[in-house]
């Protein structure tokens, strides 16, 4: 009898609950209030994510910015060299080989941070892409300015490793606000970096000395990562074995890495390879607002710069604010919302008539979609089989990589035939068939728990 009456009472207790559930923030509060044992655990595991959370940001800052100062003014480089005449196509072959074999390269590099360590590939992406950058003025030639640009690919990717370094060295709590973090520096040195190298055109007066200075900043923040950064190592066993297709098939096989990866290529689709694409949007607006032609140039260098600056800042402002969501509510609900969100900013591109309007949407679009890439990173990593998480990120960057060669490259295409505002639409259709895809999954997934 007393046992019946207990059981009757632990039947009610879970009706009750039922019918009057915790509030959230209350119960994801109680979920997330670690014990001294478990603290003591994650100190004990994870010695240095404290300092590595303060000196990678800065490295990866220093890393984007160094990378930005000198990539904007290519174009003068290449044509230093003697290249006057279709300069717009030996930019495109340089830049679509460039991603091609950033393409190729990371997974494998993915694969040794695996066996080897997350360190040294961070050091192998700042370092190398330091040394090659500080080679490019050497070149005599077109041809030789292309080879060296190309060695450069070979090492790129010092985001995406510093990201790799920081999920595996941070206690999971925290994995969502230290990649906020990283990808905020990021940013800021995105932004910074052309700005920077605008300024320094205009007082070292020889746009091959950007290089230089862009070389030397990659090296410093190697040099900073190497002297204080630090790393435990989490290795995975085994005899190291050069793979590409053999590791990304493994991957794909599991439920929903290849949709994480579809969510990837979408946002760099939309954040980084839309860049040059709103530029020239941005001089379609701007019409022939001017007078002269000194003013207009002008005009549309000032449009243009406030349509990547209020993307960086709005985005950058988000990050700092709001990457702790990741910890605290299910990277896969923020996701799903921060998808539809950028899809939903692109619609005013169909529309807008200024470039002013033009700021303002991608201002609303980096409030909206900043958390996608964060959220994607730290979902690679919670699916990835054991000992891949360096791999599966990797490969995230490859794809990233891809969308931001096919990005502009299809709107080359579609451009000249329906106009830009045609490949915005077939961007928001892009993003909205991502979003669809993500939601089914996260519905059939939400039955199979059920059942």
């Amino acid at each position: 009898m007393h046992w019946r009456r207990l059981s009757r009472c632990a039947a009610l207790s879970t009706s009750v609950h039922q019918l009057s559930p915790l509030p959230s923030s209350l119960s994801v509060s109680m979920t997330r209030t670690k014990s001294p044992s478990t603290a003591t655990e994650d100190a004990a595991r994870y010695p240095y994510w404290q300092r590595n959370l303060q000196v990678l940001p800065a490295a990866t800052l220093m890393n984007s910015m160094g990378f930005a100062i000198a990539w904007p003014f290519l174009p003068l480089m290449v044509g230093s060299l003697g290249v006057r005449d279709n300069l717009e196509t030996w930019m495109g072959y340089m830049m679509l080989v460039f991603y091609i074999i950033s393409f190729l390269c990371g997974p494998i590099w993915g694969s040794i941070a695996d066996y080897f360590g997350r360190k040294i590939m961070v050091l192998r992406a700042m370092l190398g892409m330091g040394f090659f950058m500080a080679l490019i003025p050497f070149a005599g030639t077109p041809y030789a300015f292309a080879g060296v640009l190309w060695l450069v690919a070979v090492f790129n990717g010092g985001t995406m490793s510093s990201q790799a370094l920081i999920v595996a060295n941070t206690p999971p709590d925290r994995i969502g606000r230290a990649l906020s973090r990283l990808q905020a520096a990021n940013l800021m040195g995105q932004t910074t970096g052309p700005a920077v190298g605008a300024l320094l055109v205009t007082l070292v007066y020889q746009p091959h000395w950007l290089f230089w200075i862009s070389g030397g900043i990659l090296l410093s923040a190697g040099m900073m990562v190497m002297a204080w950064v630090r790393e435990t190592k989490q290795l995975t066993p085994g005899r190291w074995r050069p793979q590409w297709i053999g590791s990304l098939r493994t991957l794909l096989a599991v439920p929903r890495i290849g949709l994480l990866y579809l969510l990837g290529f979408v946002f760099a689709w939309l954040a980084a390879g839309n860049i040059t694409i709103l530029s020239v949007f941005v001089m379609n607006l701007n019409g022939n607002a001017a007078a002269d032609a000194a003013t207009q140039a002008a005009s549309n260098a000032f449009w243009a710069g406030a349509v990547a600056v209020g993307y960086a800042l709005s985005s950058t402002i988000t990050l700092t604010i709001c990457g702790r969501l990741l910890d605290v509510y299910d990277p896969r609900k923020v996701l799903l919302y921060s998808t539809a969100a950028a899809g939903l900013t692109q619609l005013p591109l169909l529309l807008l008539q200024t470039p002013l309007q033009l700021t303002i949407a991608r201002i609303a679009f980096g409030f909206a979609a900043s958390l996608m890439l964060p959220a994607i990173v730290r979902l690679l990593r919670s699916h990835a089989p054991q000992g891949m998480d360096a791999r599966a990120i990797s490969y995230a960057a490859s794809f990233q990589f891809i969308a931001m060669g096919i990005a502009p490259f299809t709107a080359g295409l579609i451009g000249p035939l329906l106009g830009l505002r045609a490949y915005f639409a077939v961007s928001a259709l892009l993003t909205f068939l991502a979003f669809g895809l993500w939601l089914r999954s996260e519905r059939r997934s939400s039955k199979n728990a059920s059942q």
